[in-house]
């Protein structure tokens, strides 16, 4: 497990470390016991088996929140995992990759795949149930519960309608404006269906009567230079009333249906698509509409009203899909790596009732260690970029997006700026130079000569002596106090006549003896004469 910390908000990366297996392998290849592994006894697996042999590429969760199913490679297969026994329930393998897929039912007894080779493929509880074709390949696939027609959107300007009440093909809905959709969403609480595609604008449709539409939503100015005006994916809240969608460009934006002008929006600055949109609450009795969006590089949650941002994950792997367990703190996303990625934040929520024990887990680590993000980096902007020449690093993992900026590695900045400047090492060198020069020139001992002392002229210059060498760069605590030390007594009034009055002239050693010796001398020279006399 692996925390980070940006803005106050904790994350915690439970699918961070080693896996089970790897363990293993590595015990085997070094002949060491696990039992003394502390990095192996500290470990958290959330679910066992929760990982692909090469990559995964989609997460659900059943609307009961029993089950989780996830879809991966290779060979292509969908695995549904128990989240009672906190371990896969079943494994079964696909003849092509899938590119999108969804719960028909509150569990796991039916579910519809979308696969690569234009095909549509549903299971029931026992596993394969039908397979069919569609006309175009598809990108994304919705549901309507009300009418059970299921929608698929793809290459080309029309949706095809599947009715598995009847089971056959029921006329598609001509797009408008759109040459290709990339997303098809539909409206939990209105007869709503909307298509994400081309020229950066977002169609709906009125279920009951597909052949007009009911508006065209502009959410950003087409670029067909760079494909920059296409609106990647769409998704609605849970009420109904927001819409949010995002761009090629890495940029999300919600609106409310009421309105065509955005509540809200938010850039990932990273010049990366928007991969996955999603709404979350953070609990079933609250009213805190949160906006998940993902791109291939990063995770940000923020308020779906304001665009605040709530936490943000940065992964070193290409993130596929988002996912949120709802009314919880727990999402998931599906990377290009083995093992899929599970986070959990405190402050979106609690954790989900199948895993309560990681409230008491995260609690207790309040007080433990924590890696800073960005720690040790430069920030960087756009110019200053510019100035560097270091504009094609923009997407790579050596800069990391923050706000109007990036944030790049002190070493790389260093050694970018250096190649800018080749002639500033030898700048640097003198200056180093000077200032150990400098540094010399202030140890010298600076005595003062114009003493007005009249008397006790060598404690005076003493006293100025200590009183300098406190002033100089480097004096140590003892010097510096006996510095202050002698500042007050020169600076005092009540010792004034300590150097003007004679009478407190102080005598020094040699004269203090000769004067005690004298009386002793003069008796020793009277008693000699006495002696000779006699």
């Amino acid at each position: 497990m692996q925390v980070t910390e940006l803005n106050d908000v904790k994350v915690y990366n439970l699918s961070a470390g080693k896996s089970l297996p790897q363990f293993l392998e590595e015990a085997r290849k070094n002949n060491k016991s696990l039992r003394y592994n502390e990095d192996f006894r500290r470990r958290i697996d959330i679910i066992q088996d929760f990982e692909f042999n090469v990559t995964c590429g989609r997460v659900r969760v059943s609307p009961d929140g029993t089950y989780l199913a996830a879809t991966g490679v290779y060979p292509p297969e969908v695995r549904i995992f128990d989240t009672r026994e906190l371990g896969l329930k079943c494994s079964r393998g696909l003849h092509c990759e899938v590119v999108d897929f969804m719960f028909l039912s509150d569990d796991y007894r039916k579910l519809v795949y979308l696969l690569e080779d234009r095909t549509v493929e549903f299971h029931a509880q026992s596993g394969f149930h039908h397979r069919l074709r569609v006309p175009k390949a598809g990108r994304s696939m919705a549901y309507d519960a009300e009418t059970c027609t299921l929608l698929v959107g793809g290459s080309s300007n029309e949706v095809v309608r599947l009715d598995l009440e009847v089971g056959t093909f029921v006329s598609p809905i001509p797009m408008k404006d759109l040459g290709e959709v990339h997303q098809v969403a539909v409206n939990p609480k209105l007869p709503v269906m909307s298509c994400a595609g081309d020229k950066g604008i977002v169609e709906s449709y009125d279920l009951r009567d597909t052949t007009q539409r009911l508006r065209s939503l502009q959410v950003c100015n087409p670029d067909t230079t760079d494909g920059g005006g296409h609106v990647t994916c769409c998704a609605y809240s849970p009420n109904g009333m927001h819409l949010a969608a995002g761009t090629s460009s890495g940029l999300v934006r919600v609106f409310d249906l009421r309105s065509s002008k955005p509540l809200a929006a938010r850039d990932h600055m990273n010049g990366f698509a928007i991969r996955s949109l999603s709404f979350h609450t953070r609990g079933s009795e609250s009213t805190d509409l949160l906006v998940g969006s993902a791109d291939s590089k990063s995770v940000k949650i923020w308020e779906a009203t304001t665009g605040k941002i709530a936490a943000t994950v940065e992964s070193p792997n290409t993130i596929n899909s988002l996912t949120f367990f709802p009314n919880s703190g727990m999402f998931f996303t599906a990377n290009d790596t083995t093992r899929i990625g599970v986070y959990f934040v405190p402050a979106l929520g609690l954790a989900p009732p199948w895993c309560s024990f990681l409230d008491s887990m995260t609690e207790e680590l309040e007080e433990t260690s924590k890696k800073v993000v960005f720690d040790d980096y430069q920030f960087v902007t756009t110019d200053e970029l510019e100035q560097l020449g270091a504009t094609e690093l923009v997407g790579t993992k050596y800069l990391q997006p923050y706000m109007h900026g990036y944030f790049m590695d002190n070493r790389l900045h260093g050694k970018l700026k250096a190649a800018m400047d080749p002639f500033r090492f030898e700048e640097y060198r003198k200056e180093r130079i000077r200032q150990k020069i400098d540094a010399k020139r202030t140890m010298r001992t600076r005595v003062k000569t114009n003493s007005k002392a009249v008397v006790n002229n060598t404690l005076h210059r003493e006293l100025q002596v200590a009183a300098g060498e406190g002033d100089l760069e480097g004096a140590s605590k003892k010097r510096k106090a006996a510095a202050d030390r002698a500042k007050r007594l020169l600076a005092e009034d009540r010792f004034k006549n300590l150097f003007e009055d004679p009478d407190f002239a102080i005598e020094d050693k040699a004269q203090r003896e000769a004067s005690a010796s004298a009386p002793l001398a003069e008796a020793l020279s009277k008693k000699s004469k006495k002696g000779s006399r006699g």
